[in-house]
C-alpha cells in the first residue's frame, strides 16, 4: 500500500473509476488541507472499466461539448481537447467538433489529467495501489480498511465507489472442460478467443455488445457473430435535434408506469405532428427522471422494470451513429446475425457448444452451434450473488445491504449507505451504479458528475463539524 502502514486519512475512497476519482478531485480542489486516499487494485486510476479501453473505435455516447467532468462547466472536456491535440491524434481523431463522439480512451486521458492536477495541489492525495478486502468500524467512529497485502489504514469517512461488476449470468466451465463460456466483455484474452475461427454467440444487445462488434469488425475474419437477446432491442443512434421544452409538471409527476407511458406517448404524437424527432422529447424529461422513479411506489417500479426497462434503456442510453453503422454493415455483409429469443440450454462438446433457444413469440426450439459464448447481459447488480470478497465481507458486517429491487445498494439521500434495517451508517457513502435502486438514472456522466460534486461538498461539511 505504498508502504503506508496504519496511516490516517480524512477520506478514503475505494475505487478509482470516474466517480471515485472525481470525488477525490473535488476534495483536493477545495484546498482544505485534507488527507485523502484514493485506493484501487488496478493501475489505470481515473479510467475504470468504461474508459480503460485501448480501442479508439470505442466511442463516448455523449457529444464532446457535453462531457465536462464538472456539473457547472459541461464544456470543460471540450476545452481540454482543444488544448491537447496530441491525445486526439494518438487516438486517430483528425478533426475536433463539439458534436463529435470522441474515443473513450481520450476521456480517460482527461480524467487522469485532472487527477494529476489534483495530486499537485496543497494537502495530501495519496494514490494507493491495493485491493481492499475488509472494512471495520472503529469505536471512535472511524473505519479501518484492510488491504489484500495485510496493510491497514484508517479514515474518518469512507466512499465506496464500487462501479459495475461483470455480467450476472455465471455459468461455470467444468474442470478439464474446454473454456467456452465467458463473462468479461473487456478482457483482452476474451477478445483474442472471440477472434478465433468459428461462429460465436454474444448474449445481449446493449452498448457493451456494440463495443465488441467494433473490435471484432477488425479482428474476426472467419465465422459468424450471433447476437441474441430476449427482445432484440439495440441502443438507438443519436441524431441532431433542437432541444424540446419540458412537458411534465415537476409538482405533479406520473405515479404509475402506465401514466408515464401515456404522457410520453401523447407528447411524442404532438412532436411527430410538427415533424419533430422523438429524441429531444425523451431528453426533455431527463432532468426529472430520478424524481419520476422515486415518485413510483415499489409495485410501480417493478412494473416499469418488467415491462418498460428494455424499451426505455435503448431509447434513453443511445449510441454514436458511427457505431450503429458498423452493426448494420456487418449484418449486410453476412458476418452478423441477430436473434430474439430465450436460451433453453447449452451442450458443450470438445470443439463447439450447442445452444438451444426459443425464438420470441414461438413455441419451437432452434439450435446454434458456436465455438464460444460471451455474456453481455449487463452488470450483476444483486450483490448477494457477486463473487467479490470485499462485497461479501461488507454484507457480512452489515456495512452494505441490497436495495429492495436488487439493482444496487440500499442508500439514503446524499449517497449514505444503509444497513439491512434501513438505518444510515454514519461516515459511509457511495455514488454511481450502487444508487440505481434509489435513483435508477445513476450510471451516465451527466448524473455522476453531479453526484461526485455533491458528495464532495457533503464530506467537506461533515468534516468541519
Amino acid at each position: 500500500m505504498n508502504d503506508k502502514i496504519d496511516s490516517r486519512y480524512d477520506v478514503a475512497i475505494v475505487g478509482s473509476g470516474y466517480s471515485g476519482t472525481m470525488v477525490a478531485v473535488h476534495l483536493a480542489r477545495a484546498q482544505r488541507g485534507l488527507r485523502i486516499a484514493l485506493i484501487d487494485r488496478g493501475k489505470a486510476f481515473g479510467r475504470g472499466v468504461a474508459y480503460g479501453t485501448t480501442d479508439p473505435k470505442h466511442l463516448l455516447n455523449v457529444r464532446a461539448d457535453q462531457m465536462g467532468a464538472f456539473p457547472n462547466d459541461i464544456r470543460h472536456f471540450y476545452r481540454w481537447l482543444q488544448t491537447h491535440p496530441e491525445n486526439l491524434a494518438a487516438a486517430g481523431v483528425r478533426e475536433l467538433r463539439g458534436d463529435a463522439f470522441i474515443p473513450r480512451l481520450v476521456f480517460g486521458d482527461y480524467i487522469q489529467d485532472l487527477l494529476g492536477e489534483a495530486c499537485a495541489l496543497p494537502g495530501i492525495l495519496d494514490i494507493i495501489h491495493d485491493e481492499i478486502v475488509d472494512l471495520r468500524p472503529r469505536e471512535n467512529g472511524w473505519f479501518q480498511l484492510i488491504g489484500k497485502t495485510g496493510s491497514k489504514l484508517e479514515a474518518a469517512r469512507v466512499v465506496l465507489a464500487l462501479g459495475n461488476f461483470p455480467p450476472g449470468e455465471a455459468l461455470q466451465n467444468k474442470p478439464g472442460e474446454r473454456v467456452w463460456f465467458m463473462n468479461n466483455p473487456y478482457s483482452a484474452e476474451v477478445h483474442a478467443k472471440l477472434a478465433e475461427p468459428g461462429d460465436i454467440l454474444i448474449i445481449g444487445t446493449g452498448l457493451t455488445s456494440l463495443d465488441l462488434l467494433l473490435t471484432l469488425d477488425k479482428t474476426k475474419r472467419e465465422g459468424k457473430i450471433h447476437l441474441l437477446s430476449r427482445q432484440g432491442l439495440f441502443p438507438q443512434p443519436h441524431k441532431k435535434a433542437a432541444p424540446y421544452p419540458t412537458f411534465l409538471d415537476p409538482d405533479n409527476l406520473p405515479k404509475t408506469a402506465r401514466a408515464l407511458c401515456h404522457d410520453v406517448a401523447q407528447e411524442l404524437r404532438r412532436a411527430a405532428a410538427q415533424g419533430i424527432d422523438w429524441r429531444p422529447v425523451v431528453d426533455a424529461i431527463r432532468p426529472l427522471n430520478q424524481a419520476i422513479w422515486m415518485n413510483f411506489n415499489p409495485t410501480e417500479q417493478r412494473r416499469f422494470l418488467r415491462h418498460l426497462r428494455g424499451l426505455w434503456d435503448t431509447h434513453r442510453h443511445r449510441c454514436a451513429p458511427e457505431i450503429m453503422a458498423v452493426k448494420e454493415r456487418l449484418e449486410a455483409e453476412g458476418r452478423l446475425v441477430c436473434h430474439r429469443g430465450y436460451i433453453k440450454g447449452y451442450q458443450p462438446t470438445e470443439e463447439q457448444v450447442e445452444v438451444t433457444y426459443r425464438p420470441r413469440g414461438t413455441s419451437e426450439e432452434k439450435k446454434l452451434r458456436v465455438r464460444y459464448v460471451l455474456s453481455c447481459t449487463g452488470p450483476q447488480a444483486d450483490y448477494r450473488k457477486l463473487n467479490d470478497p470485499f462485497v461479501q465481507q461488507l454484507l457480512a458486517r452489515d456495512l452494505l445491504a441490497p436495495d429492495r429491487l436488487r439493482l444496487g445498494a440500499s442508500t439514503a439521500e446524499g449517497g449514505q449507505i444503509c444497513n439491512q434495517e434501513g438505518s444510515v451508517i454514519n461516515g459511509l457513502y457511495t455514488l454511481g451504479s450502487t444508487q440505481k435502486g434509489r435513483l435508477y438514472e445513476s450510471v451516465a456522466v451527466p448524473e455522476l458528475r453531479g453526484q461526485a460534486a455533491e458528495l464532495a461538498a457533503r464530506l467537506l461539511a461533515d468534516l468541519e463539524k
